[in-house]
C-alpha cells in the first residue's frame, strides 16, 4: 500500500521594497566625531538602520513561519514574538510612559514641524505636499536643506532632519521619496518603538498567504530576527537550529500553554473599513490603566510538556514547510561505559541541566540590566546637579552587574566544555 505523504503548507512568495538610500546615506557620513554620539543620544541607533543591508533570504524564511491565529512566528517547539523591550534595546531608544499610539492630526500645526526640523514656518508651508492620499514633506526637499545646514556647521538641524528623512523613509515608508505627515507626528513624539512593532505586526498579518510587498520597517525585523541566531553557519539548517533553540526558549513569553481566552481574535481592521470601531479603540488607548505593584513572579524558562504538545499540534495544523526533528526538549537516552559509574554520569546531566537554567537566569538578568541601563542614559541628558549625579551612581552598579553576569557567562561556557568533553569520554 503506498504511503501517504505528509501535507505541507504551501510556501508563500514576499518581496521587500525599500526606496533609494544613496543621499541619505551620504549625508549620515556627514555625522562623525562628537557629534555622532550627540546623534545617538539623542535619535537613537538610526544610522545602523540606515545604513543595515536587508537580505531577503532570511525574511522570507520567517515569514513562512508566521502563525495568524497566535500573531507570532510558531517553530517545532517553541515560538517566536518580537517584543516591546526587544525593539527598544535595539534601537536604542526607551519607551515613553505615555499614550502609545497616535493619531495623525486632521490640521496641520506648521509651528511645530518647523519648531521640530529647524524650518521657518513658511517653508514648511511653501514645500508642503501631498502625494497619493497623504500629506507631508518631499525627500528631496529635506535632503537640500540638510546639505545647507551641514555647509554652515548647524550640526544640530543637520541631525533633526537627517532623523526626520530616516523616520520618513527607513522607519516609517508609505510614498516613494516623501516624509508624510504620520512619520512626522511620531518623530516629534520622540516615542517610535510602539508604533514600529504595530506597524510590524500588521504588514506581516495583512500579507499573511497573499504574498507581494511588506514596507514595514525590514532593518529593524531583520536585525532581531538576526539577534537570534548564531553568528556564523549555515541558515536555518538542523544543526543551527538545535544550537539556538535553547536560547530562542529562553526569550519566547510562550513558556507554558495559554489559555484559549488568551489568544482570542483581537481588533484588526483597516481604518477605512470600519471607522466606528477604530474610534472606542482610539478612546481605550488613551486611558490604559496600569497594575501597581503586580508581581508576575520569577520567569520560568524551561517549556512545561503541555505547552511542547500544545506546539506540536499547531504545527501539524499550520503545516509548516520543514521536516520534523526529535523534540530538543527531550533528554536523550542514557548510555553509560563499563569505565564510567552510572551515578556520575547521573550527576553530569543534572549539572548540566542545572548549568542551562542557570545561563537562561542570567540572559533574563543581563537583558533586565541593559534596559534599565538605556532608561537611566536617557534619565540623565535631562538630569543636572544632585539627581544627575544619582543617576550615575545607579548607572555604574548595573554596569557593574553586566560585567558580573559576562563573568558568569563566560564560566558556563568553561564547564558547558568540560562537560562536553566529559560525556566523550563516556
Amino acid at each position: 500500500m503506498a504511503a501517504i505523504p505528509e501535507l505541507k503548507r504551501k510556501t508563500c512568495t514576499y518581496s521587500f521594497h525599500r526606496e533609494p538610500l544613496t543621499s541619505l546615506i551620504e549625508r549620515s557620513n556627514l555625522v562623525t566625531g562628537s557629534n555622532q554620539k550627540v546623534f545617538v543620544d539623542q535619535y537613537g541607533d538610526l544610522l545602523t538602520l540606515l545604513k543595515m543591508v536587508v537580505d531577503p533570504v532570511p525574511l522570507q524564511t520567517l515569514l513562512q513561519f508566521y502563525d495568524p491565529e497566535l500573531r507570532c512566528f510558531t517553530f517545532q517547539d517553541y515560538q517566536l514574538a518580537p517584543t516591546l523591550e526587544e525593539y527598544s534595546i535595539l534601537m536604542n531608544v526607551p519607551i515613553k510612559y505615555q499614550v502609545p499610539f497616535l493619531d495623525v492630526p486632521k490640521e496641520v500645526d506648521f509651528r511645530v514641524i518647523a519648531r521640530a526640523l529647524y524650518l521657518s514656518i513658511k517653508e514648511v508651508s511653501d514645500n508642503w505636499k501631498s502625494s497619493g492620499d497623504v500629506v507631508g514633506l518631499p525627500l528631496k526637499y529635506l535632503v537640500r536643506m540638510a546639505k545647507e545646514e551641514a555647509k554652515k556647521g548647524n550640526w544640530e538641524a543637520f541631525n533633526a532632519q537627517l532623523a526626520i528623512m530616516i523616520y520618513g523613509v527607513v522607519l516609517f515608508p508609505s510614498m516613494p521619496n516623501f516624509v508624510d505627515l504620520a512619520a512626522i507626528t511620531v518623530f516629534i513624539e520622540g516615542n517610535p518603538v510602539p508604533t514600529l512593532l504595530a506597524d510590524t505586526y500588521y504588514a506581516i498579518h495583512s500579507r499573511h498567504g497573499k504574498g507581494g510587498a511588506i514596507k514595514c520597517c525590514l532593518p529593524l525585523l531583520l536585525r532581531w530576527f538576526l539577534s537570534l541566531l548564531p553568528t556564523s553557519g549555515p541558515f536555518m539548517d538542523t544543526q543551527s537550529t538545535r544550537k539556538w533553540t535553547q536560547r530562542i526558549m529562553s526569550l519566547t513569553s510562550y513558556d507554558i500553554r495559554p489559555l484559549d481566552a488568551e489568544i482570542a481574535e483581537s481588533v484588526h481592521f483597516e481604518k477605512r473599513s470600519d471607522p466606528a470601531r477604530l474610534e472606542p479603540v482610539g478612546r481605550a488607548w488613551k486611558n490604559i490603566g496600569v497594575k501597581d505593584g503586580a508581581v508576575l513572579g520569577k520567569k520560568f524558562a524551561i517549556a512545561m510538556p503541555d505547552y511542547i504538545d500544545w506546539v506540536k499540534k499547531r504545527v501539524e495544523i499550520l503545516l509548516l514547510p520543514y521536516d520534523k526533528m526529535e523534540p530538543l526538549q527531550e533528554q536523550p537516552p542514557l548510555i553509560l561505559a563499563e569505565s564510567v559509574p552510572a551515578e556520575h554520569y547521573m550527576q553530569a546531566l543534572m549539572e548540566n541541566r542545572r548549568l542551562k537554567e542557570k545561563e537562561q537566569d542570567t540572559q533574563m538578568e543581563l537583558y533586565k540590566g541593559k534596559a534599565n541601563k538605556l532608561n537611566l542614559a536617557h534619565q540623565l541628558k535631562g538630569m543636572q546637579g544632585e539627581d544627575a549625579s544619582r543617576l550615575k551612581s545607579k548607572k555604574r552598579s548595573y554596569e557593574e552587574l553586566e560585567t558580573l553576569l559576562n563573568e558568569e557567562h563566560r564560566e558556563y561556557l568553561r564547564l558547558q566544555k568540560a562537560e562536553a568533553n566529559y560525556q566523550k569520554k563516556i
